[in-house]
């Protein structure tokens, strides 16, 4: 247990500064996804998957701050921009880790 809390932490360490870095949640959010494919397709041990896919990946990604936003629109009035932003990111999130997986199984082979 303490081994994983250690690799994690050493990911989401630059993934946290690297978010600060980056106003955009749309960005980082897209960013981290593509990356998570890429990573997640890759014949790396779990090690590394740790360290990259859940550590820097999962602290890169933002879902409390798109929540904050999204709810944001709802107290707003913004009723639609609300079910547009929500469904576009989970779409767009979707299709960057395909990406990603895509991209990295044509770089290995």
């Amino acid at each position: 247990f303490k081994k994983k809390f250690v690799l994690i932490s050493i990911g989401a360490i630059p993934g946290a500064l690297f978010r600060w870095q980056i106003g955009s949640i749309v960005i980082v959010n897209l960013i981290g996804c593509f990356l998570l494919g890429i990573i997640n397709a890759l014949p790396i041990s779990s090690r590394y998957k740790l360290i990259f896919g859940f550590g820097f990946c999962g602290s890169l990604t933002t879902f409390s701050g798109w929540s904050f936003q999204l709810y944001q629109l709802i107290i707003s009035g913004f009723y639609k921009l609300f079910f547009f932003n929500s469904l576009l990111i989970m779409l767009i999130g979707f299709l960057s880790v395909c990406l990603g997986d895509l991209f990295a199984k044509k770089v290995i082979t």
